[in-house]
């Protein structure tokens, strides 16, 4: 009798820890499943870290900057046009826009060069013209038999614009219809070249 209940023990002890392990191996087949199936609780858990669902507030940011500065230019073109005015306008500075004088005693077709003070282009002579004032800008060379020494002249370029001047020096190759213009440095004087000019005589001089 007491062997029999001892056997019917172990028995159902057995049975116990079989079921045990047998609800435990479902468990864990259960959790493996879940991490294997996609869609389940694991590959939810790392949803949030794939980046095609993150926001990308810095590139969505410098697009609109983008549009709002190309719609910006487009609603503004006239900046563009007053900067280039303002060059425009910078560069026809440089040139004299002096009007042609109604009224003059002669106007003469000359051909026009450019010189600077200074040994370079008036040798012993330097910084002073033919009647010893400074060589400066409205300041010409001229034929005296042509047009007398202090002279008031219009001179007017190819383009239209023009420059008062006073004829106070001469030069040695200033012969005829020639003209010598001042200039502040030798580089202007180049740059100026050689040109076909005419010459207004506004007023003849005395000398």
């Amino acid at each position: 009798m007491n062997h029999k209940n001892k056997r019917h023990r172990t028995i159902s002890r057995f049975q116990k820890k079989f079921k045990n392990i047998a609800a435990a191996a479902v468990a864990g087949a259960a959790i493996l499943s879940g991490a294997m199936l996609p869609g389940l609780a694991a590959p939810v858990a790392h949803a949030s870290a794939d980046p095609s669902n993150a926001d990308p507030p810095a590139v969505t940011q410098q697009v609109k900057d983008t549009n709002t500065s190309k719609s910006t230019e487009k609603a503004n073109p006239s900046n563009q046009g007053d900067q280039q005015k303002s060059k425009d306008n910078k560069s026809k500075d440089t040139s004299s826009s002096a009007k042609a004088p109604s009224k003059y005693e002669d106007v003469l077709d000359i051909t026009a060069t450019a010189y600077a003070p200074g040994a370079h282009d008036n040798d012993q002579w330097g910084d002073k013209t033919y009647l010893g004032t400074q060589i400066r800008p409205g300041v010409v060379a001229v034929d005296p038999n042509v047009i007398p020494l202090g002279s008031r002249l219009y001179i007017q370029y190819p383009n239209g614009h023009g420059e008062y001047a006073v004829a106070e020096d001469t030069g040695g190759a200033i012969k005829g219809n020639r003209i010598d213009i001042a200039k502040t440095s030798v580089d202007k004087a180049q740059d100026f070249g050689m040109k076909d000019v005419k010459v207004f005589v506004v007023e003849k001089g005395d000398k």
